[in-house]
């Protein structure tokens, strides 16, 4: 299920460097967006399932959960943008590099765990 993992680190790198480039947003990114989150989402809580007697809070815990908090709120904003335009797109383009480059810490301490010695 580390697949799940994957398809939310190519679809949010897409919408959030894609929108950095352009400097304009559509809903197809924020469909995009969503579905990397559903994916992310879908496989925090497969993977929290299937842990959940021996969860261990080191980096990559506190790092993946206040990361897939930020991409909730990012998702928000991204919504907003969309609906709203304005200060919202400003939030989400000031945001999305930090947002991404903190889920991709998550992400990189993970590997260890999914390919251990």
């Amino acid at each position: 299920f580390e697949i799940l993992f994957v398809v939310a680190l190519v679809l949010y790198s897409f919408v959030i460097w894609y929108h950095q480039f352009k400097k304009s947003f559509s809903s197809w990114m924020v469909w995009l967006f969503g579905i990397g989150l559903a994916a992310d989402l879908s496989g925090t809580v497969f993977l929290c399932v299937m842990t959940a007697s021996r969860w261990v809070f080191n980096l990559h815990t506190v790092s993946g959960l206040f990361s897939l908090f930020i991409m909730v709120l990012h998702f928000g904003w991204a919504l907003l943008s969309i609906v709203h335009g304005g200060r919202f797109e400003v939030y989400f383009k000031r945001c999305s590099v930090s947002a991404w480059f903190l889920w991709l810490i998550a992400f990189v301490s993970g590997i260890p765990s999914v390919y251990p010695r």
